[in-house]
């Protein structure tokens, strides 16, 4: 943060820094710095990739969330009631929340993170906000089969990505059909907060987008299985996951019934957007290097 002038920043807060931005580890799209202030602790927020619209989108329902008993820290606002500054980079600050990152996943907090994932779905069941994007799965993977990377095996992606498409056509056209809202889209382990066992904060809407809600119980479990040594989905943390999410939303029976062509879709995108921008960039020579990837091969029809 040597660019920011952070006393400026804290000030349009009414805040006053009483010590240096110490850098929290984590953060790879963004910046987050914790700082003592007059006030107490708090974190300072830089995005580094997100447009400004997106960001306020985020930090609106951050807000509402926080403001509503969901365990994240909700943004404070400026003198003149903004969520933002626009210094270089659009920077956000919010109390700093006590906790540690989790080492890892176990069934109570797996159950925890399916609860918290249904309360967040509950609390923004009517929420509308343009600004918040739509992201076009089936599209991206499109997109992959028309892209050639310069990594071994990618004929062979090509052609899993086609069986997939053919295969589970129609199911994937179904997803469309099912309750949609605002999704996390990020819930993993390293985005919780817990102390004394219990879960104190969701970190990070930065994935913030708008789909059918059972992707993002796919997306929980992608992570699952991705955390997992063998990449493969721990079937027992799946469960806790599902039970901690209908101890407050029930699953419709379309929903439990997509629910597996959802988590391969969910590892399949998050693949092709790796093999097609990041593989490449960071060196790396054969499709089978791609984390995601294995996961979702070991993964197929995990979930029937």
């Amino acid at each position: 943060m040597n660019q920011v002038d952070v006393p400026t920043i804290l000030a349009e807060y009414g805040l006053r820094p009483t010590g240096e931005p110490k850098l929290l580890e984590g953060g790879e799209d963004n910046g987050n710095f914790r700082i003592a202030t007059a006030q107490g602790d708090m974190v300072l927020r830089e995005y580094r990739m997100s447009g400004i619209d997106k960001i306020r989108a985020e930090l609106r329902l951050v807000a509402f969330l926080g403001e509503n008993g969901y365990p994240t820290p909700a943004p404070l606002r400026t003198a003149s009631g903004e969520l933002v500054v626009e210094a270089d980079r659009p920077i956000a600050v919010f109390p700093w929340v006590p906790g540690d990152v989790p080492t890892e996943m176990t069934a109570p907090l797996a159950e925890q993170v399916g609860e918290l994932l249904a309360q967040m779905h509950l609390l923004t069941a009517d929420w509308t906000d343009e600004r918040i994007p739509v992201i076009d799965r089936l599209g991206l993977l499109h997109q992959g089969l028309a892209s050639r990377p310069e990594l071994d095996g990618v004929d062979d992606w090509h052609d899993r990505v086609r069986d997939f498409l053919e295969a589970c056509g129609e199911e994937l056209k179904r997803l469309d059909e099912l309750p949609s809202g605002p999704l996390h889209h990020d819930l993993h382990r390293q985005n919780l907060l817990v102390a004394e066992g219990k879960v104190t904060a969701v970190l990070d809407f930065d994935e913030l987008n708008r789909g059918p809600l059972v992707i993002d119980l796919a997306r929980v479990f992608h992570y699952l299985a991705v955390d997992h040594p063998d990449r493969r989905l721990p079937r027992a943390l799946a469960d806790a996951v599902v039970a901690g999410y209908e101890q407050t939303r029930s699953l419709s029976e379309a929903e439990r019934e997509l629910l597996p062509v959802a988590f391969d879709l969910a590892g399949m995108v998050d693949a092709a957007a790796f093999i097609m921008w990041a593989a490449p960039a960071i060196g790396l020579t054969h499709v089978d290097e791609c984390t995601s990837w294995i996961a979702y091969l070991r993964n197929v029809g995990a979930l029937t």
